[in-house]
């Protein structure tokens, strides 16, 4: 057998001189062909176990990337307004609503009254920025002060001011006992204003708190349970705000109309709107909303400065 192997023994075998043959190259490729192949077939049998455990943690690290690296932003972040950031601190509230309103703002005409809305209302007049104003171009049309900056107001007491419109109205008799026919077409158009503002300033913000129906036993049909907890502000960092803003307009020579040369308030103290108003009546209508409402398209009379010296009431 072994004369056989002899006989059968290449004259010339390569891999005994240390020389590599094709044949050699061919196996080392074939080698590493099928180690890559061997590879590629445990990636393909793993792949769907890594992209299924792999995005679930891609997801969660883009969210909570997306949580600590974007700014705080609050209900108002989208407002171009120095006071945006009382809304970075909101609560819940449930209005006390249960039964008839009892609130001091409501019920009929007193001083208590009175006197409540004068104090919800005494910052209504605020100082704006000259940057404000220049920034959106109206610096040829808005009331600028002496003392610098422009006459102003945050648009929360414009919904309040309404809100004191619609009551007043409601109390016609005690609030314009001695309007003439002209004026009442004023306030009345006025008063649609006020209720457009409400109604869109509803809509904007969509309140979406869950109020339920209930059934009561002096009612045969469903009435709504209106103990819902609602987003709030705080309404003290609002009146703050303001507070830290406002601005006496009702100073004698103080701001004056700069095409006719008139003081608005020439003894310190705002128009009534109704000419024929018994000055001695202590029941008197706060007098004005002048500015605003020429803005808002109102017809201009004694009632066009109703708005902005809410202080008066």
């Amino acid at each position: 057998m072994a004369e056989k192997s002899e006989e059968y023994a290449p004259l010339y075998d390569p891999r005994s001189s240390g020389e590599k043959s094709e044949s050699d190259y061919d196996d080392v490729e074939m080698k590493a062909l099928g180690q890559r192949g061997r590879r590629h077939s445990r990636w393909r049998r793993a792949r769907p176990w890594a992209l299924h455990l792999g995005l679930p943690m891609l997801y969660t690290g883009i969210f909570l990337g997306s949580m600590y690296a974007r700014p705080l932003t609050g209900t108002f972040s989208m407002v171009d307004s120095p006071a945006k950031y009382i809304g970075e601190n909101t609560h819940l509230e449930v209005f006390p609503l249960a039964g008839p309103p009892k609130g001091i703002y409501t019920g009929e005409p007193r001083e208590e009254l009175d006197e409540a809305w004068r104090t919800l209302l005494q910052y209504n007049n605020i100082r704006i920025s000259d940057e404000w104003i220049h920034k959106y171009g109206r610096e040829d049309t808005a009331v600028k002060l002496p003392d610098g900056g422009y006459l102003g107001m945050l648009s929360a007491f414009h919904e309040v001011h309404c809100v004191k419109r619609l009551y007043q109205t409601l109390h016609r008799d005690h609030y314009f006992p001695n309007a003439t026919a002209e004026e009442l077409d004023v306030n009345l158009e006025h008063d649609m204003h006020c209720l457009e503002v409400l109604r869109m300033s509803a809509m904007c913000r969509g309140d979406v708190s869950l109020i339920n129906h209930r059934w009561k036993e002096d009612s045969p049909y469903p009435n709504v349970d209106q103990r819902a907890p609602h987003q709030c502000v705080d309404w003290d960092a609002v009146m703050d705000y303001s507070a830290s803003m406002a601005v006496d307009v009702y100073q004698e020579h103080y701001i004056v109309n700069p095409k006719t040369g008139v003081e608005p308030f020439p003894h310190g103290k705002s128009i009534k709107p109704f000419k024929e108003q018994d000055p001695d009546n202590h029941n008197h209508h706060e007098g004005g909303s002048g500015m605003e409402e020429e803005n808002m398209g109102a017809s201009t009379s004694h009632m066009d400065h109703e708005h902005m010296h809410e202080g008066s009431m």
